[in-house]
């Protein structure tokens, strides 16, 4: 930037002040000045600035010179994207100064009160409820987390749309929740801005502004496209605004006087004839003007006109106002809302933005309908809008100056009355109503949306909505725009073909109700709730009843009974608001219903439409539209869905429970009944059948009727239950029917469109009636949520099964929680008998006053008649099931409470007299007219009156619905003719012939025929053809009670029913008798059950037509059901069921309620007389069966009523007195002969028994002598047994099912997984566990503090390397002194089946052969699911036959042990390498070969050329690492103790890897022949090892063992890496004593090796005090010794680790030592465990680990570190001074090979002294385990999710943190992208050797990388109710579960995650 000013002349700062003008006559041009540079031209300007200002002369040279420089730099014809010309004004405007500087300078003045941060979508922020008034508060990461919160019920959130930070706002959040920077009283003391700082800005502004606007208009008149384009190029210009808006409050004032000035902007844009740029302007204008008529506004209401923003073009004051329409005119361009929101804390510049917006609101809704990117378009608005109608002031303002709510309601009615078409409800000739086209655009992606969120938003403050509730003319205009909304979407039903094309709008119209609808109702709603407010209801009340019938005359709807049964519309929002105002009105403002309610013939009318509603939802529900697919029943669910069910049902509902105490109670019940169309079902006639139903879903309608029934007389939403019942009931509801977590209940409880009124008490109801079950894992290792369960009195006294109903969106879940009652009742011991349980139907409380109880309407007598005929259909099963009757017995309860009470308190019942003239005499109840059927509505009169008689009509029964549907059959194109019907005459309702209802057995069939009838016994009616036999299975409406039977009912016992003796008026006794019991065919679905009978069958009807005279014809009888049990146990004179009288048209039922009670309750418990009357009992219990609640019925019936207790005795008596006389005379004659036959079967079998021991006696003699024989011939078989040899062992091919030995020619392998390990390479030196940072220190303390095994024995090797040779043969190799694979080791693990390697190779094809998509097999690279188990698996571990073969185990000859080093020595001379068939061969060469390519090659070799070494090194470090795994499972070490959880170890395949392991060890070493060479040069190097372990000299070497130059000392190679070593090249079988004394030996080596680091560790006054006292002074002493005089010890020396130097003792030497002998130990004992295929030794106390394993591996007594006295023998009594005679042992001379081989490193030290020291240091690494994680999860995001990755430096879209090293990475970026693989998966390799485990910062979520597979683990933080929170949805604080995280580590210490986790998928090297 200086360079370019020094080039084009400017002076140096040093002389500026020589060359700048000094007086006013050295005036320089706007060219001379670009000439001259940046730096000059803005000090120029600053002088001529102050020199104006000091000589207020405002018409000084700069107000001439800078418009020019302007002129140029802002030129029209240059491009807006100019990097220069935005550098120039930034130097400008610093006038002088740098920018930096100057903008630095500006932010000191900032006194800003507020925040004002603007963000965009996606970014994090902060909402606080407890600090909000406005539910769209929101805040910044920093003002949240500087502000006091704690407590506070907070959340974080990605913002969808964008936002701006409120904090400092006090109209939007409390002041409390303010940061310190924010706020009223934060910027007290802010200085004042010098008048000069701003004065150049000032007067640039006003032109910067003008040239956004001139490129504005310039790109007004381009396509689309290229629009976007204009504005891309306007991003720098936008920017440097942007960025002067940030300098604060001072910059943002000089801003506003630019934008918010009339004269300027009149001044810079109009044209006039002294502008330069006059054309320009001009054609400027002409392009502004053509984009204002672009946008046209539709028609304005009457009465609107004098809103000049509906009417009348744009009219633009100021640069604001035309910056706000070019955002509208462009679609809101995201930087330049920004701008704009930038500049809102401003508060002059805040109004007149608002005014500005609102001016052009009406625009943006035709912006909105014509964008092409509505969803977009819409984030955008709602980013500016939610702004500024949060501000209750501001809002109120707008609304009240400007007309926002008129302009809102006119836009959104313009909206959708563009896209309405004609509504299809009803007669479409007679409907003029025009309703929105759901399929519109606008509709399905909620266009509307915007304008709605706004309207909701103003609503909320009571100010405006008060004020739109006092205007009517406004409130008539919005129920206008909610007409449009009423009747949408009309759904017909399909009655013969399936649609072709099922719509899916349906969803578009149900949010359109709840958003545009509902929302606003209830933010009305919630500022009504006081009596001061009542008007304002009263007002919307009146204007919604003038739009309903409005509505009715639009639609043509004038009479009740008018209506089509084929359609239905779920959409009623002026019902609806009519409703909801009403209850508010009468619960919060003390309103009476008188008040409220319409006149009765008005309110009849209301009720049409709900009730139709509420009998299609139960109709689809019961299947009948089916045929309209799937969307019907989609309706069906949303209109009960938790979002939807308050503003819908629950508002419907009410509204019926308002008629049903309203209108006439029969008239009401008679309505229900004909809009459920079961009137004809309730027929008794035989000849009856129902003209609109189908037989298979005439029971399902009929149980819906009867449960729509029961939910209107028991639920108490609206009528009275208090907002904390209400909730406990949601609640409860919710929990009923499945456990839940805490986010599901606050998610599924029922809501009112975001009012918080139903969750002010959630947690306390939450706390009565749930339990927190608190996270767990399954037997799998699945991870479970924190859940909440009901409580026990919530089944007993809360659970409601009318109410779940209601609110289950599935059928299931009503079934679940009869499920879950059923067990809870089975757990709880609740169930007294073994009878099928009734759902616990509740009853109800009382309602409010002033409410009517619905209950009304069932004491009426209409429906004590329905309860009549139900219970006969019950009793002789016709049209019945189990759930029809429980719900039959419980409305009949609910009849008989409610009537008790109602005259308790005094009421009366309607008598006879009322109804003079109408009840029929005793004997003739008319069928079908149940009014008619008893004299009074009192239950306990009607239910003690016997009915004897039913009339039936000699012609069929026409439906009492309005269409008054014909019998008739026909084709169903006669249903065209429908229309041309007169209005009332009767209408078809379905083709295809009626059949009437079933006769009973023995019964005849009256068959009429024009005046002729005869009588058809019911045996011999005719058939035809045509006559349909197929049985019906009729789905349920509801699923069927608990413990229905699947198997068909055909057990008589369940039949005895008593029945009563009748006879005719003459005397003429008629035989009744029950029905045969129901056959029902297994169960179809959970929820359905069949039924058998001759009913229809929709594909068999007939297609001939009735005559007018209705001829009931033979093929059209349906016979009933055969007669049921014998009449062996029926009270007498019960032989028949009822019949029809012969000659006559009378069904004879001679019952009452109660006598057919008492039938049911003997019927259902399948005993005669069952019934007891307790009339005296009060329980109140709900749990029980059929025969409990109808016994509960009949007490309440007695205990009630005198007349009916007396009733239900005489009944008893009469039914079976006579009936319990005769059982008790036969009684005595069946006990005498049940005495006879008793006897005559005790003497039988005395007779039988004495022949059986007389037989037996007889057998015994017989057979004594073969029996002593066999038994000598079993003892010489056993012997003979025990001399062979001991049989192979078996194994169990789970493919073949073989039981065979594995064997050479076809050997058996094991299910084996092969997996690269790092786990032991993360084993840190720290003892503390180490943390995932979460601040800069803290990583940096990480880096320091973490020293991993890995790196330890990557620099032993590198020490090794530098200073020991590499040979190709293993004699002088290091790679023999240590193993590898701490970083990139191969484990190997079964899950312990076995299959034969053929069976394998064609299972392998098999799987080959199949395509599946989505395979998560890899099958070209051997992966496989175990056949058994189906675990993962990649390789077979072929098992030799040697294992179990007691042959080929290697015994020693000697008995004496001192001879077994010699024998040790000769089986390495003598080894060869095993021969095996090339089956057995090959597969442990494939085995090896699979271990191989399992890891990576980087963790291979040390080197880069693989030699014989290296390929020995990497075998036994195999075995080295299963050993260490499977140590580090074990918890670190051999101790177990009960209380720990220790891992579960996989079973061991450690012995056939073994024999692999050393079958290719012996390859690789020639086999044991020293002079071969071969591929590893012989076993000569191994002997030699052995040698100087041991101390004895090489068998036919010459001379002793002598130091080798250049070969590593023994002392420095790993212990344990020698005993492996041994073991792999021994033979596989060996004796104990063999593995003894290699284990002694090395042990030596360890102890000795123990001992020399622990003295380099020690200073000298240390060293001098350890070797001579302690356990092992004289172990330290001879060492010592040998290396005081070697440079092994220097002056340098340090303390113990993590050991202050001042409390060092002896003991802890000692401790050392031992704590570095149990490393071999450890490893020893488990080697020998599975060599010997026995359990590890049981350890109780850590203290004595050491000695214990010393005496399980038979060390104690020859070389041990915790037997002194051993020691003391081993050694001599030592001491630092002198030095005696070694003593020999059994061993050999320990002193001498401690000073051999300690020679050996003091001649190595003096060669490499530091080499020495470093490789002779002990280091003790802990336990691998994951970094420990914060408990907080906000301290990881908030560090974290802006953090940059340390490779790229950018700041990573979705940034993971690694939990084994901490590590950053870039997650699905290729910015970071290594030869095609992207980090995650590269750090996984380089860190994990494949296997990583990552925490995904943004979603809270742990993601597992497994070679080429990744898999999202779960979440390891939960919130405080136990929850995950994937992708941070919810934002509620997590907390770090330890026992995931626990149950995480777990997994990755036992390599797991392939059998734990199943929902693998391949990353492809792109994570």
């Amino acid at each position: 930037m200086d360079d370019q000013d020094h080039s084009e002349g400017s002076p140096s700062p040093r002389s500026s002040s020589s060359s700048e003008p000094s007086s006013q006559a050295d005036v320089l041009t706007a060219q001379l000045l670009l000439k001259k540079g940046k730096r000059y031209a803005a000090r120029y300007l600053r002088d001529e600035c102050l020199r104006a200002m000091s000589s207020q002369d405002s018409q000084g040279t700069p107000a001439k010179v800078l418009p020019e420089l302007l002129d140029l730099l802002l030129n029209p014809a240059m491009r807006i994207k100019n990097l220069d010309t935005i550098d120039w004004l930034k130097w400008l405007m610093a006038a002088g100064r740098t920018p930096d500087d100057f903008f630095n300078t500006v932010r000191r003045y900032d006194n800003a009160t507020t925040c004002g941060l603007v963000w965009t979508a996606n970014f994090v922020a902060y909402r606080c409820r407890t600090c909000g008034i406005s539910p769209c508060m929101s805040l910044c990461a920093q003002c949240f987390q500087e502000g006091d919160h704690e407590g506070h019920d907070f959340n974080m959130f990605r913002s969808q749309a964008g936002g701006a930070c409120d904090c400092g706002n006090s109209a939007v959040m409390k002041e409390t929740g303010f940061c310190h920077r924010h706020g009223s009283q934060a910027q007290l003391n802010k200085p004042e801005v010098p008048p000069d700082l701003l004065a150049i800005a000032d007067a640039m502004m006003p032109r910067i502004f003008l040239r956004f606007i001139q490129h504005c208009r310039e790109s007004s008149s381009l396509p689309p496209k290229q629009v976007q384009e204009a504005m891309e190029d306007s991003s720098l210009y936008l920017d440097l605004l942007q960025d002067l808006s940030r300098l604060g409050a001072a910059m943002r004032r000089t801003m506003t006087k630019s934008l918010c000035n009339p004269k300027v902007y009149s001044e810079l844009t109009q044209p006039s004839s002294h502008h330069v740029n006059n054309e320009y302007l001009s054609q400027s204008k002409i392009f502004y003007e053509e984009a204002i008529n672009s946008i046209p506004f539709g028609d304005v209401p009457p009465g609107y006109e004098d809103i000049a923003t509906l009417n009348g073009p744009l009219i633009h004051k100021t640069f604001l106002d035309e910056i706000v329409f070019w955002t509208v005119k462009f679609e809101f361009p995201q930087k330049l809302v920004c701008l704009l929101l930038n500049m809102l804390p401003d508060t002059e510049y805040e109004d007149a933005f608002a005014r500005a917006f609102v001016q052009h609101y009406s625009r943006i809704s035709v912006m909105l309908v014509q964008s092409k990117d509505s969803e977009t378009l819409s984030n955008r608005v709602v980013h500016v809008s939610v702004q500024l109608f949060s501000d209750q002031d501001l809002a109120y303002r707008m609304t009240d100056s400007f007309h926002l709510l008129h302009i809102m309601i006119v836009s959104l009615k313009n909206m959708m009355k563009n896209i309405c078409i004609p509504s299809t409800l009803h007669d479409k000739r007679r409907n003029t109503h025009k309703v929105v086209k759901c399929e519109d655009h606008v509709m399905k992606n909620h266009c509307y949306w915007p304008l709605v969120s706004d309207l909701n938003n103003v609503l909320s403050h009571k100010p405006i909505a008060v004020k739109f509730m006092s205007d009517p003319i406004l409130i008539q205009e919005w129920f206008s725009f909610l007409s449009m909304f009423q009747g949408m979407n009309v759904n017909v039903r399909e009655l013969t073909h399936h649609v072709e094309f099922e719509p899916q709008t349906y969803y578009a119209a149900f949010s359109a109700e709840l958003e545009a609808s509902a929302s606003p109702m209830w933010a009305l709603v919630s500022h009504l709730k006081d009596s001061e407010t009542k008007h304002y209801t009263f007002s919307v009340l009146r204007q919604c009843l003038h739009a309903l019938s409005n509505w009715f005359n639009a639609v043509g709807f004038a009479r009740s009974d008018m209506g089509d049964p084929y359609q239905v519309s779920f959409h009623l929002p002026l019902h609806r608001y009519y409703s909801v105002f009403m209850c508010q009105a009468v619960r919060a403002q003390g309103a009476q219903l008188a008040d409220v309610l319409p006149p009765q013939d008005l309110l009849h009318l209301i009720m049409v439409h709900p009730l139709r509603l509420q009998a299609a939802f139960y109709e689809i529900l019961s299947g009948m539209w089916v045929r309209n697919g799937l969307q019907i029943k989609g309706q069906a669910m949303t209109y009960i869905q938790c979002h939807f069910c308050n503003s819908m049902v629950d508002a419907d509902l009410y509204l019926l429970q308002i008629c049903a105490g309203e209108l006439p109670p029969d008239n009401f019940i008679m309505t229900v009944l004909d809009r459920f169309h079961v009137l004809e079902s309730l027929s008794l006639s035989p000849r009856a059948s129902n003209s609109f139903l189908d037989s298979e879903h005439e029971v399902g309608i009929l149980e819906s009727c009867l449960t729509f029934l029961a939910t209107l007389m028991t639920v108490r939403t609206n009528i009275g239950l208090s907002e904390s019942e209400l909730a406990q009931l949601e609640m409860v509801t919710l929990l009923c029917m499945g456990d839940k977590t805490h986010s599901q209940l606050m998610e599924y409880m029922p809501e009112k469109c975001g009012s918080a009124a139903q969750s002010r008490d959630f947690e306390a109801v939450l706390s009565r009636v749930s339990s927190y079950r608190a996270p767990n894992f399954e037997a799998s290792g699945t991870m479970q949520q924190g859940m909440y369960i009901p409580r026990n009195h919530v089944w007993e006294n809360l659970y409601d099964p009318i109410y779940v109903l209601l609110r289950a969106v599935q059928r299931k879940d009503f079934q679940a929680s009869l499920d879950r009652f059923k067990l809870f009742c089975k757990q709880s011991g609740n169930i007294s008998n073994s009878g099928n349980l009734w759902p616990p139907f509740r009853l109800p409380s009382s309602v409010r006053s002033p409410y009517t109880d619905p209950q009304r309407i069932i004491g009426c007598r209409s429906f004590h008649a329905v309860i009549l005929v139900l219970l006969y259909n019950a009793l002789n099963e016709i049209t019945t099931n189990d759930h029809l009757l429980s719900l039959t017995i419980y409305l009949l309860e609910l009849t008989v409470e409610y009537q008790a009470k109602h005259q308790a308190q005094g009421g009366e019942v309607m008598a006879a007299p009322f109804f003079e003239g109408v009840t029929e005499p005793d004997d003739d109840k008319p069928d079908g007219q149940f009014s008619k059927w008893f004299a009074s509505d009192d239950i306990f009169t009607n239910a003690n009156t016997v009915v004897s008689k039913v009339h039936l009509n000699p012609t069929p029964s026409i439906s009492s619905c309005s269409d008054a549907f014909l019998y008739a059959s026909g084709d169903p194109s006669d249903l065209e003719d429908m229309d041309e019907i007169e209005a009332g005459a009767p209408r078809l309702a379905l083709p295809g012939a009626p059949q009437p209802r079933p006769l009973p057995l023995g019964s005849e069939l009256v068959v009429y025929q024009q005046n002729v009838s005869a009588v058809v016994p019911l045996g011999e009616v005719p058939t035809t053809p045509d006559t349909p036999t197929q049985d019906q299975v009729p789905p349920l409406a509801l699923p069927p009670p608990v413990g229905t039977p699947a198997s068909p009912v055909s057990s008589p016992v369940n039949m005895l029913v008593p029945l009563v003796d009748t006879s005719t008026a003459d005397g003429v006794s008629s035989q009744a008798s029950l029905p045969a019991p129901t056959q029902y065919p297994p169960l179809l679905a959970g929820t359905e059950v069949g039924r058998r009978g001759n009913g229809r069958s929709g594909s068999s009807r007939s297609r001939n037509r009735l005559n007018p005279s209705f001829a009931l014809k033979p093929h059209f009888n349906r016979s009933r059901r055969p007669a049921g049990p014998s009449n062996a146990l029926l009270p007498p004179g019960s032989t028949s069921p009822p019949q029809l009288q012969a000659g006559d048209q009378y069904v004879a039922i001679e019952d009452s309620i109660i006598s057919l009670l008492i039938k049911l309750h003997s019927k259902l418990t399948g005993k005669p007389n069952s019934y007891r009357p307790n009339f005296e009992d009060m329980s109140d219990s709900r749990i029980g069966d059929g025969p409990f609640f109808i016994a509960k019925l009949l007490n309440k019936l007695g205990r009630h009523d005198l007349s009916a207790k007396k009733c239900i005795l005489d009944t008893i008596a009469r039914l079976y007195c006579k009936r319990e006389e005769d059982s008790s005379a036969s009684s005595e004659e069946e006990a005498r002969a049940r005495e006879e036959k008793r006897k005559r079967a005790k003497e039988r079998q005395k007779r039988v028994m004495a022949e059986f021991a007389n037989r037996q006696r007889q057998f015994m003699e017989q057979n004594k002598a073969e029996a002593a024989e066999a038994e000598a011939g079993v003892n010489d078989a056993m012997e003979v047994e025990e001399q062979e040899p001991e049989r192979q062992k078996e194994y169990d091919c789970v493919i073949c099912n073989q039981s065979i030995p594995s064997t050479p020619e076809r050997p058996v392998g094991l299910v084996v997984l092969l997996q690269a390990t790092s786990v032991l390479g993360h084993r840190t030196s720290s003892q503390k566990p180490l943390s995932v940072p979460t601040s800069d220190s803290e990583r940096i303390r990480l880096k320091q503090r973490r020293y991993t095994l890995g790196q330890y024995m990557e620099e032993r090797a590198d020490t090794l390397n530098r200073h020991f040779d590499i040979y190709y043969y293993l004699q002088n190799s290091w790679l023999a002194s240590m193993n590898i694979g701490w970083e990139g080791g191969v484990h190997v693990q079964t899950c312990g089946h076995h299959l034969h390697l053929d069976c394998h190779q064609s299972y392998l094809l098999a799987l080959r052969s199949q395509h599946r998509p989505n395979n998560t097999l890899n099958v070209d690279k051997g992966e496989y699911w175990c056949p058994l188990c189906r675990q993962l698996g990649n390789s077979v571990l072929p098992i030799s036959p040697e294992i179990g073969d007691l042959s080929a185990l290697v015994k020693h000859p000697s008995t004496c042990d001192s001879d077994l080093v010699e024998e040790v020595d000769r089986l390495l001379n003598d080894l060869t390498v095993p021969t095996f068939s090339s089956s057995l061969t090959n597969a442990m060469a494939h085995m090896m070969e699979d271990m191989t390519v399992a890891t990576y090659a980087k963790y291979r070799n040390v080197s880069t050329n693989p030699s014989t070494p290296s390929l020995f090194m990497f075998v036994s470090s195999i075995l080295r690492t299963n050993l260490e795994v499977e140590l580090v499972q074990r918890g670190g070490s051999l101790v177990y103790q009960a209380q720990d959880a220790k891992m579960d170890v996989k079973r061991s395949c450690l012995m056939p890897l073994l024999h692999v392991l050393g079958f290719h060890s012996k390859i690789l070493n020639g086999g044991g022949d020293y002079n071969a060479g071969g591929i590893g040069g012989g076993l000569h190097w191994i002997r030699q090892t052995w040698a100087s372990i041991s101390q004895r000299p090489v068998t036919g070497s010459e001379g002793a063992v002598t130091p080798r130059e250049r070969e590593v000392p023994l002392l420095l190679r790993d212990p344990v890496t020698l005993l492996l070593q041994l073991v792999l090249l021994l033979p596989s079988r060996i004796d104990q004593g063999y593995l003894r004394c290699v284990v002694a030996n090395v042990y030596r080596v360890a102890v000795v090796g123990a001992a020399v680091s622990a003295l380099r560790a020690l200073n000298e006054s240390q060293r001098d005090q350890a070797t001579n006292t302690g356990p092992l002074a004289p172990l330290l002493a001879l060492a010592h010794n040998t290396l005081r005089d070697s440079p092994f010890f220097c002056d340098d020396q340090v303390t113990l680790p993590d050991q202050p130097q001042d409390s060092w003792t002896v003991n802890d030497v000692t401790c050392q030592v031992r704590e570095t002998c149990l490393q071999f130990l450890r490893i020893a004992a488990l080697l020998k465990a599975h060599l010997a295929e026995e359990n590890s030794p049981v350890i109780a106390d850590p203290i004595a680990e050491c000695g214990a394993l010393e005496q399980y591996l038979g060390v104690w007594d020859t070389c041990s570190v915790v037997n002194s006295t051993i020691m003391g023998n081993m050694c001599g009594t030592y001491r630092a001074s002198e030095v005696s005679s070694p003593v020999e042992t059994r061993l050999g001379d320990l002193a001498g090979g401690t000073r051999v081989w300690c020679s050996e490193v003091a001649a190595f030290a003096s060669q490499a002294q530091v080499a020495a020291s470093t490789l002779l240091t002990s280091v003790h690494f802990s336990q691998p385990r994951l970094l420990k994680l914060p408990h907080s999860y906000d301290a990881i995001f908030q560090y974290y999710h802006r953090r940059q990755c340390s490779q790229c430096n950018s700041v990573p879209k979705d940034p993971s943190v690694c939990l084994l090293c901490g590590t950053i990475v870039c997650l699905r970026e290729t910015c970071c992208k290594q030869q095609e693989i992207c980090e995650c998966v590269q750090h996984a390799i380089d860190c994990g050797a494949g296997t990583a485990i990552f925490l995904v910062i943004n979603s809270s979520t742990v993601i597992v990388i497994r070679g080429p597979r990744v898999c999202l683990w779960g979440c390891v933080h939960l919130d405080s109710f136990g929850e995950e929170d994937r992708d941070l949805k919810r934002g509620k604080p997590l907390y770090l579960s330890e026992d995931r995280y626990h149950l995480l580590e777990q997994q990755w210490l036992s390599h797991g995650f392939d059998h734990t986790n199943k929902r693998w998928i391949w990353h492809r090297d792109i994570l």
